[in-house]
């Protein structure tokens, strides 16, 4: 039951905090301006494994206790704060084409993941 528990609170935080960042980072990036280069995207990337690895210092041990989750987790979290920043894009610009956003976020929460999967205590 703990390792379950373990699990659902991890997808929450990490998703929830890689979607609320990297949406927000990419809302304020981009409104008024058209964000055709990869510089941005390049950004996000940085910019998420800054934030997984000083997440390692507040928090060194991971939450899920076994190798096969962290992995699992490297790739369904990507694409859930992919789509949540493609979601909350798309929210805020009233429909208007957000192609990039979802790219985005699953560059962020890669690269957060891969920094705590990386850099966190097993």
């Amino acid at each position: 039951m703990e390792e379950i528990l373990g699990v659902i609170i991890q997808l929450v935080l990490e998703v929830g905090l890689q979607a609320i960042i990297s949406g927000g980072v990419d809302l304020a990036a981009t409104r008024g301006r058209n964000s055709a280069g990869c510089g941005w995207l390049i950004g996000h990337g940085l910019i998420g494994g800054l934030c997984g690895w000083l997440s390692t210092l507040l928090f060194p041990n991971l939450m899920l206790p076994f190798a096969w989750m962290r992995v699992a987790n490297l790739i369904v979290a990507p694409f859930a704060a992919g789509l949540l920043t493609l979601l909350i894009d798309r929210r805020f610009n009233h429909g208007k084409d957000g192609q990039n956003a979802f790219w985005h976020g699953f560059t962020f929460a890669l690269l957060f993941g891969l920094a705590r999967f990386a850099f966190g205590a097993k």
